[in-house]
């Protein structure tokens, strides 16, 4: 009796598991069924699922987390060593080089398991498009940090997808982009969301070329990215000219940018020319890569000549005191707050005694008779 009671209980909770099982499942085709929109809880894998079905996409990519490469093994120390006979030194052989005893069956087929540094997958589906995704907590789907997609094209209904996804994530902080096929449209889609992504730092999209090279977008003043790379996108010297402007001009600079990466472009002298254009209003940008371009010696000077003691023209000194005056209107029109409560507190005995003493030393002596 006791036994069958026990079975029982097993499995009661067995059936209770597959009911919760397929309640998510449930959700997902209720919502999808009455055709309200889903709301964005910060759950990636369930997010992204739920979006492209109210959106009829045909195809969804598979949310996974990006393989790792397994650590390496520790070499064998020399205490361990193997000698093939007792007292014969010539013949000396480590136990890494020993040959293994292999396991074979009836037949004569290895018993070996499965390799552990690697996994293998069918062709077809290794080429299958999929999101990777780093976790802070691998059981957390909430606990995204990091988005790499890799080899597919992004469309305009897929990049309106991310749009709606990627801001709940609230502790993304890296995009990886590579060869996704993005054009002028879309960049301007993704340049209009990413500073809803309040800790968004790192953007990579390499191997994107765009007719329309509107990366400058990317580089608006509400802009959070710290680290841009942008290496062979076959930017032109007029690409260019739009990044230099974006980095730094007289009436406003990119403040935020710290890194950003063209090498592998078609940048040539002109182009130097233009980014160290706005250099020259630019002194947040810290490293500047342009490895792999056609630039010259002409291009290089001028470069150089920002990252040194340079005379303003008259058009920034003009800037230049503009600024300066509109800082010290405000200035006047809101004082220091820590001066305003320094006034306040300072009571009214010490302010007149102060007045009292000024004007005595004002005061000249009275002359002797």
């Amino acid at each position: 009796v006791i036994l069958k009671v026990v079975m029982g209980k097993k499995v009661e909770k067995s059936l209770s598991k597959e009911k919760h099982s397929h309640l998510p499942q449930a959700e997902e085709t209720d919502t999808v069924r009455s055709g309200e929109p889903h709301r964005c809880s910060g759950n990636f894998q369930l997010d992204f699922s739920m979006i492209c079905k109210h959106m009829q996409i045909s195809y969804i990519p598979a949310v996974i987390v990006r393989p790792k490469v397994p650590p390496l093994v520790p070499p064998v120390p020399s205490s361990e060593m193997k000698f093939e006979k007792k007292g014969d030194k010539k013949h000396q052989l480590p136990s890494s080089e020993a040959e293994p005893e292999i396991d074979l069956n009836e037949g004569g087929v290895s018993l070996e398991g499965p390799p552990k540094t690697y996994i293998t997958q069918d062709k077809f589906q290794y080429f299958k498009p999929n999101i990777q995704v780093e976790l802070d907590n691998i059981e957390r789907w909430e606990t995204v940090t990091e988005i790499y997609i890799r080899g597919w094209k992004i469309d305009e209904p897929m990049m309106g997808v991310f749009q709606l996804c990627w801001p709940a994530i609230h502790r993304l902080h890296t995009i990886n982009l590579w060869n996704t096929g993005l054009t002028g449209e879309t960049v301007h889609m993704l340049a209009s969301f990413l500073p809803q992504c309040l800790h968004l730092k790192h953007v990579f999209l390499d191997g994107n070329s765009v007719k329309e090279e509107n990366w400058c977008e990317l580089l608006q003043e509400n802009s959070l990215i710290q680290n841009l790379s942008l290496r062979h996108c076959r930017i032109t010297d007029h690409g260019a000219a739009k990044i230099g402007t974006a980095l730094g001009t007289e009436t406003s600079t990119n403040r935020k940018l710290l890194s950003l990466n063209l090498s592998g472009n078609l940048i040539t002298d002109d182009g130097a020319e233009h980014l160290a254009k706005g250099l020259r209003m630019n002194r947040t940008l810290l490293s500047l890569t342009l490895t792999s371009n056609s630039i010259g010696d002409q291009g290089a000077v001028r470069i150089a000549e920002t990252l040194s003691r340079f005379p303003l023209t008259h058009e920034e000194v003009v800037a230049r005191r503009m600024l300066l005056s509109e800082k010290a209107q405000m200035e006047v029109k809101s004082p220091n707050p820590s001066r305003r409560s320094e006034s306040k507190d300072r009571p009214s005995s010490v302010s007149r005694s102060a007045t009292q003493l000024d004007k005595s030393k004002q005061k000249p002596p009275p002359k002797k008779k």
